[in-house]
């Protein structure tokens, strides 16, 4: 009984001596990204640990697979700090999940059944944030794909009235219904750049690079590849686009309401059981 609350002041007082020696040595980190995280008071000591001991040096090989979830989510500026970022998370649940399950095990009289089940749910926790973070990009890349062909659409409709490429970009992200969507605030960063006299190729790079997204390196490499030409060449191509993207979506769509319909299988199957235990109750108090 009583290892288990030494263990778990043991490593509440580590954890307290960490973050005494940092002090306010990560503090402009955490007030840049504040609120974006979840336990970022804990992050100072979790920074620490991980310099020390060169975490991201060292297991490389498996961050990198998150550094690209970020490239994906943030854009590469940003996607090695929001990396160490993740990565104190990780470290600040795993402590809290040890420090818990430690207590909960020495106010139980040392009842292994929750020390099992603490450690087995401290150590899995990791994994179902990574795989949470894995959904959280598949669903911004379903986000574009399903406002890309809106978009391909209405700067085909603007060129063919008379503007240039840079102007219909421009007027896709000025009258956009949704400005905070993924899709646009890539596109209006890309603006951004395009009004602050950057290079035409290098911003669309930058885009197709950010996105990490087929389609979307699709879509700027026809425009980069036939934007000087213009006329009938461009609108052809991006016609031809339109339509791929348009049966991209179709498909997206139809995967998202096979998976809605299977996420209500479940709730079914209790409503089910539910009005069976009702109506058989009564049958079963008579007898």
């Amino acid at each position: 009984m009583y290892i288990y609350l030494i263990l778990a002041v043991v490593i509440l007082i580590i954890y307290l001596a960490i973050s005494i020696k940092v002090g306010d040595q990560y503090n402009l980190v955490l007030e840049t990204y504040k609120k974006q995280y979840p336990l970022m008071f804990m992050f100072p000591a979790c920074f620490y640990i991980i310099d020390k001991f060169k975490i991201m040096q060292r297991f490389y090989e498996h961050i990198a697979k998150i550094q690209q979830k970020m490239i994906s989510l943030y854009g590469n500026r940003t996607a090695l700090q929001h990396t160490k970022l993740f990565l104190a998370q990780l470290m600040a649940t795993v402590i809290i999940g040890l420090i818990g399950t430690f207590l909960f095990t020495a106010v139980a009289e040392g009842d292994t059944t929750i020390l099992i089940v603490g450690l087995i749910f401290t150590f899995f926790t990791p994994f179902a944030m990574i795989s949470k973070l894995s959904t959280q990009e598949k669903e911004r890349k379903d986000m574009i794909l399903l406002e890309l062909p809106e978009v391909v659409n209405k700067m085909i409709l603007l060129i063919n009235a008379g503007e240039t490429v840079q102007q219909a970009l421009v007027k896709c992200v000025t009258t956009a219904n949704n400005p905070n969507s993924p899709l646009m605030i890539e596109l209006t960063e890309t603006v951004n750049k395009m009004m602050s006299n950057e290079p035409f190729h290098q911003v669309l790079n930058d885009l197709s690079k950010k996105c990490g997204i087929r389609e979307i390196s699709i879509f700027t490499t026809t425009i980069l590849l036939n934007y000087r030409k213009g006329g009938s060449d461009l609108l052809l191509a991006l016609r031809e686009l339109s339509h791929e993207l348009w049966e991209k979506r179709k498909t997206i769509s139809k995967t998202k309401g096979e998976e809605a319909s299977s996420k209500l299988v479940f709730p079914l199957v209790l409503i089910f059981i539910a009005v069976m235990i009702i109506v058989g109750y009564p049958a079963l108090t008579i007898m």
